[in-house]
């Protein structure tokens, strides 16, 4: 406590004390303690003192024998804090041997967030190649901190690939509560890895909605995520319901466009493809999607022709355009145009 409230406590305790004196004085009250043959009989204020001096000296004899182990009990304290701090420090300096048996030391102490210390003691038990000792932390960092566990459990599965299993564990440890946004973005990884990215594309929006988030990674992972969807359309029907599905904002984004582009050859849905890759060159020039939108193979009522010599004017130095008229031209089987235009591409760079 610190001086000006102890001067404090201490002067209302001595006005409390004097007030209960005066009136306790002012009474005329007589206890008497008999024990055995012994008769003992005091005025009320000097029994009130009495007790009062007995129980400071009660309390004064426990505080005493407490000493020891509250001081015992301080430096276990401290010899953990400082165990953590160099394990930390030892982690940082490419030291994972001493590094871990610090932490593992620090985690032993009630004192000590267990979780946070078993988890750096794994990073370096990993850091140093000691199996084992990750096997042995892990176990016990489940019995601290389940969700912590799986988290990290989940992370190491996907480092190795492992897909399934990092769900099975996520999904277990969401049972009953809410995975923070680093269980969500681990979940949405697994989730893509396994071919059902259109189920992680919703939990981008949870992600947004938490404060101090990467928005410039967000977007990256909500464009990776969308092409995924694409890419992993095993139907024409499925492709095309999931493209209408996604947001214009990511139906305008080269990788998408290029993702559908490829699927749709592959599924033999190209005019859709092409009309949505038309439509998305005349909102706003991208080389890339114009190269894909010339790739996409023929179709019956294949316009694509005209529509790219409709761009050549304002473009006529686009190497992905002029490669992509000259494919157009091939497919319409115009041989004489199409080189011409290819001899224009290679001018370009293409």
């Amino acid at each position: 406590m610190k001086l000006f409230p102890a001067l404090l406590l201490g002067l209302l305790i001595a006005l409390l004390a004097g007030f209960g004196w005066q009136l306790l004085r002012e009474q005329d009250g007589l206890l008497v303690l008999q024990w055995g043959d012994t008769l003992v009989s005091l005025r009320a204020e000097v029994a009130a003192l009495a007790w009062g001096l007995a129980t400071v000296l009660l309390l004064g004899l426990v505080a005493l024998v407490r000493l020891p182990f509250r001081a015992v009990r301080k430096y276990s304290q401290r010899l953990a804090r400082e165990r953590l701090s160099n394990g930390l420090l030892a982690l940082q300096q490419g030291r994972p041997e001493r590094a871990e048996h610090l932490l593992a030391l620090a985690a032993k102490r009630s004192s000590i967030d267990r979780a946070a210390a078993l988890l750096h003691a794994i990073g370096a038990a990993r850091a140093a190649g000691l199996a084992e000792r990750v096997r042995a932390h892990r176990m016990a960092l489940a019995k601290a901190d389940p969700l912590v566990a799986a988290l990290e459990q989940s992370a190491a599965w996907l480092a190795e690939d492992r897909a399934l299993e990092a769900l099975a564990s996520l999904d277990t440890a969401a049972a009953g509560t809410t995975l923070p946004p680093a269980g969500v973005l681990l979940r949405a990884e697994a989730l893509a890895r396994l071919g059902r990215a259109d189920e992680a594309l919703p939990m981008v929006a949870r992600l947004r909605s938490e404060r101090g988030t990467d928005a410039v990674a967000l977007a990256a992972l909500e464009t990776r995520l969308a092409e995924s969807s694409l890419v992993d359309a095993q139907e024409a029907g499925t492709l095309l319901i999931r493209w209408k599905g996604l947001p214009p904002a990511l139906r305008a984004q080269s990788p998408v466009l290029v993702a559908l582009a490829r699927r749709a050859a592959a599924l033999h849905v190209e005019s859709q493809a092409a009309q949505a890759l038309a439509d998305a060159v005349d909102a706003r020039w991208d080389e890339d999607v114009v190269a894909a939108f010339g790739a996409l193979p023929g179709f019956v009522g294949d316009e694509r022709l005209a529509r790219a010599e409709a761009w050549l004017a304002a473009h006529s130095t686009s190497p992905a355009l002029l490669l992509a008229l000259g494919r157009l031209c091939r497919g319409k089987a115009l041989p004489g145009k199409a080189e011409t235009y290819f001899h224009r591409a290679i001018a370009q760079g293409a």
